[in-house]
């Protein structure tokens, strides 16, 4: 038997019980459980120093008082300034813009006595944790001391309090600043598309922050290099010669690497979003109204380049994403509010955040997502974008039914050459009783485990290294739901003291042992695993498996809808992002211009809980045509386009379009949902001008629903709706809502509707 148990037992790093925890504790983290088996194998090994992680406050102290990210920081500069040995607080959660001052969210930096205090002196203070990931070798310079145990002082942004002088009128339109912020990877913040048309040429970048530290550089708790619009403007004067300047001696004075690609997602997706075309080679449907570059120029712009845990290696998995995000939102809320202070304005903030990964809770109920919908909530007119996700076909999503007394079998087939561990997560629903619901898994090799209840936590270990662990514990911090992490090892190694996993068809039995009761159904999602463009492929992406789902129509096209194959537990519905159910979030999915088709790949509703969010708010195009994959954008040189795919490429046109409605006027002015609830109490307050978080949403929802081209027809059959597919001699006739030319894509693929594109006509498509 090479499946040992770990329940009861301390981690080797964190020493945390991680079965042992009482309620009343902090939730904790299973991807830190599985990191705590492996002694960080998979993780540049266990941390010497410091590491971040990403906290939710309770609601008070133990002591019963009102307990806020702001006071938090504040009492470690006071009551608690002995902690400052294991937790440091940025400056940025304890000096917040006025907006923000009620937050329970923050960052922080800790070391390994974090654990220790847990159940001691944090006991009521912290409700739940994650782990940002560590550092992974590839991103330690040669010569750096792994047990640097001092936090430097870094380089990154550090603030003072901020200023509370009053704005004025938020009705003022010319005295409204708006703000767009890009949090990517490789924002080109020299390009000619992030510059004024004027000479000499001017950035229109606010600020941008490179959350990357220098070479050699120790963690600092401020960490990365921050460059404001005054400092950006210099380096272009300096490498200006005859009219030009040089955007290469620009990065490397900056000591910016994230761009030395030609091409660069977050170049693409801040061009998209708030890039301004100085001539006539631009994407046409971008300039969807005549005033487009006068409203554009009058956004001022904000962009992070996101931490990445390995320059010439990137983590696959997203999960470092949540503590790295929260710092880039606060970091442009923050920034955006001393701007507009300065000027005495009043303002508002579009985020676009082009990014997510696939499991997750599915409800709303995960860490960031919380946390961007307290942002919203809070802030006082604050829009966040994300794509709805790119996972519709790629088989990530499992739906188990399970009636008492029964058990079945889920296939997950993890591939070969796979460099990076790879994860599976087993949601319970919310009410279901985890003492009845068991578990085991079976290797290729056949060596199954033992049946695991809820608070068990068991390795397998056939040699020397730990390469699965099944983690099943009462409260993880991922989720409000109870969740089963079963986590592998890579199934590739060049490390002769690291086994390899075995690839093929790993077993997960799930039973549902109570005797009486309804039938369970239980959702399992298989972790982003995916090599990012132009890095290195070291992550490949495992899957479920099962020989009754249907892959194509009549063989010969890819079947994007569960209709017609409900028979196979693998479902393409609920595969939004891990970031996308949230109440307040407008979430955007991906269509093709030629046909008005959904994208295949483009991630399907409902979320966990469908009152909130049945599937994208809407959608836009992410693809030209068939043949040519992808929209065109700017590439990390001016004068050089690119083609971009994916709901990531369409979430920053809807940014773009929701950032030139609030120049105009179009979009409603928001106000936090506690000014919406004391205005509906002052009859004296029009109504019409306070609205609630929601209201992005149901802006995006109904400008999609008003310009989407091909509205249906009242009382049509859905046969009088679709076309016959040319690809195939004898086209089979198949209903709205499957693979067809839709007149209006249904709601868990397209939202309220489809943003309009100036080449409808062109291709023959009369709106």
């Amino acid at each position: 038997m090479t499946w040992q148990s770990l329940t009861g037992k301390a981690g080797a790093w964190s020493g945390l019980d991680w079965t042992g925890r009482a309620n009343g504790t902090a939730r904790a983290d299973p991807y830190l459980a599985w990191a705590d088996a492996t002694l960080f194998a998979d993780l540049g090994g266990p941390p010497a120093g410091w590491v971040r992680i990403i906290i939710e406050l309770e609601e008070s102290g133990p002591d019963g008082s009102p307990l806020t990210a702001q006071s938090f920081a504040e009492s470690l500069e006071s009551t608690h300034a002995a902690w400052k040995a294991w937790i440091r607080v940025s400056s940025l959660y304890r000096y917040p813009p006025h907006d923000l001052e009620r937050t329970h969210f923050l960052t922080a930096a800790v070391t390994k006595l974090f654990f220790a205090k847990l159940d001691t002196s944090l006991k009521g203070f912290v409700k739940r944790f994650e782990l940002g990931m560590p550092i992974v070798p590839d991103d330690q310079a040669i010569g750096t001391s792994l047990a640097a145990t001092v936090l430097a002082a870094g380089t990154g942004p550090q603030f003072t309090p901020a200023s509370q002088a009053k704005t004025r009128a938020t009705g003022a339109k010319r005295d409204r600043i708006v703000f767009l912020g890009v949090m990517d990877d490789g924002l080109a913040f020299a390009h000619e598309r992030f510059r004024s048309s004027g000479a000499p040429s001017a950035t229109r970048i606010e600020y941008f922050w490179n959350q990357d530290d220098a070479p050699d550089a120790a963690p600092g708790l401020h960490y990365g290099r921050e460059l404001s619009k005054a400092g950006i403007d210099d380096m272009l004067a300096r490498h200006t010669q005859g009219g030009l300047i040089d955007e290469d001696a620009v990065y490397a004075e900056a000591g910016y690497i994230g761009v030395r690609k030609r091409w660069a997602h977050g170049t693409e997706a801040m061009d998209l979003a708030g890039g301004v075309r100085p001539g006539d080679l631009h994407a046409a449907f971008l300039q969807r109204l005549g005033d487009e570059k006068k409203a554009l120029e009058k956004v001022r712009l904000i962009g992070v380049q996101f931490r990445t845990p390995g320059r010439t290696v990137r983590d696959t998995s997203g999960l470092w994403f949540a503590t790295h995000a929260l710092d880039a939102m606060r970091y442009i809320l923050r920034r955006a509010d001393d701007l507009a202070v300065a000027l005495g304005h009043d303002y508002c903030v579009v985020l676009n955040l082009s990014y997510g990964y696939m499991a997750g809770p599915h409800d709303g109920s995960s860490i960031i997502e919380r946390a961007i919908d307290e942002l919203i909530d809070q802030h006082r007119d604050l829009c966040v974008v994300v794509p709805a996700g790119n996972s519709n076909v790629l088989r990530c999503h499992a739906n188990v039914e399970l009636a008492h007394g029964e058990s079945k079998s889920i296939t997950w087939r993890v591939l070969p050459d796979c460099a990076t561990p790879s994860f599976l997560e087993l949601w319970l629903p919310e009410h279901a009783d985890p003492s009845k619901v068991k578990i085991q898994v079976y290797p290729p090799t056949g060596d199954k485990s033992p049946a695991m209840s809820v608070k068990n936590f068991y390795a397998w270990q056939p040699g020397s290294n730990v390469l699965c662990a099944s983690v099943y514990l009462d409260r993880v911090a991922t989720g409000d739901n109870r969740m089963i992490l079963i986590a592998l090892a890579p199934t590739l190694t060049r490390d002769p003291s690291r086994d390899a996993t075995p690839a093929g068809n790993w077993s997960v039995i799930v039973s549902n042992t109570a005797r009486r009761g309804e039938a369970l159904t239980l959702h399992a999602w298989v972790q982003r695993n995916e090599t990012a463009f132009g890095y290195p492929i070291r992550g490949r992406q495992s899957r479920f498996d099962d020989p009754l789902y249907k892959r194509f129509i009549s063989g010969s096209h890819v079947r994007d809808f569960d209709k017609g194959n409900m028979e196979s537990w693998i479902r393409r519905s609920s595969t939004l992002s891990s970031i996308a159910t949230g109440d307040y979030t407008v979430v955007v999915g991906a269509y093709r211009r030629t046909d008005g088709k959904a994208a295949l790949y483009s991630s399907t509703g409902p979320s966990l809980r469908t009152k909130q969010r049945n599937g994208p708010d809407a959608t836009a195009v992410s693809e030209d045509s068939p043949a040519c994959a992808g929209v065109l954008g700017a590439s990390t040189r001016s004068g050089s386009l690119a083609a971009i795919t994916g709901t990531s490429a369409a979430a920053p046109q809807v940014s773009r379009l929701f950032a030139q409605a609030k120049v105009t006027g179009e979009a409603a002015v928001l106000t936090p949902m506690t000014a919406a609830k004391k205005a509906t109490k002052n009859a004296s307050k029009k109504a019409a001008t306070t609205m609630n978080p929601l209201a992005s949403r149901k802006w995006i929802e109904q400008k999609a629903a008003d310009e989407d081209p091909t509205p249906a027809k009242p009382g049509a059959s859905p046969h009088e709706l679709v076309d016959t597919c040319p690809a195939t001699a004898r086209p089979p006739t198949v209903p709205v809502g499957e693979h067809a030319w839709l007149p209006r894509l249904l709601p868990e693929r397209g939202g309220a509707g489809r943003f309009l594109s100036r080449r409808w006509k062109k291709r023959g498509i009369d709106p």
